[in-house]
């Protein structure tokens, strides 16, 4: 599955039997994981470990995901590119309408299904492969890419 370097995943989940659980399957499925354990850490982590994917509770002390994932947006473009997947017990409809409107990739409701977890890891890592391909033939700086950004969000 991974001929390069082992891709690093985030995990953002203060219940900390859940947060070895899922360290455990995606280490045995070839990732490195990271662990927080709550939103102000897990925001720190996203900046410090520069994660190729973050899963995310959204129920957590100090920080909710969906605070967190509201920050990360608000860093700009560079963020974007990061999957950023939940995981969570709310199941309500509210909750993940919420949480797609921030720019949420997936939403993966508790208990945790590990097949249908690792299936969407590896899609949104395929995408941000391909994407990664599209942006290396557009050849634009950071700087740029934040500058045409800002543009299209009507600021100047």
């Amino acid at each position: 599955m991974m001929a390069s370097a082992p891709k690093k995943i985030l995990c953002i989940e203060d219940d900390s039997e859940t947060a070895a659980l899922i360290a455990e399957d995606l280490q045995e499925r070839g990732y490195t994981v990271v662990l927080a354990w709550d939103g102000r850490a897990g925001f720190d982590a996203i900046r410090k470990a520069k994660p190729d994917l973050v899963l995310c509770d959204i129920s957590m002390p100090s920080m909710t995901g969906l605070e967190v994932l509201d920050e990360l947006t608000a860093l700009g473009p560079h963020a974007g590119r990061m999957p950023f997947v939940f995981i969570t017990a709310l199941a309500d409809r509210e909750t993940e309408l919420k949480a797609r409107q921030l720019g949420a990739d997936d939403f993966v409701k508790k208990p945790i299904d590990f097949e249908i977890l690792a299936t969407i890891i590896e899609a949104r890592l395929a995408r941000v492969a391909r994407t990664e391909v599209l942006s290396r033939q557009i050849d634009l700086n950071d700087r740029e890419v934040e500058s045409l950004t800002l543009s299209a969000r009507g600021k100047t």
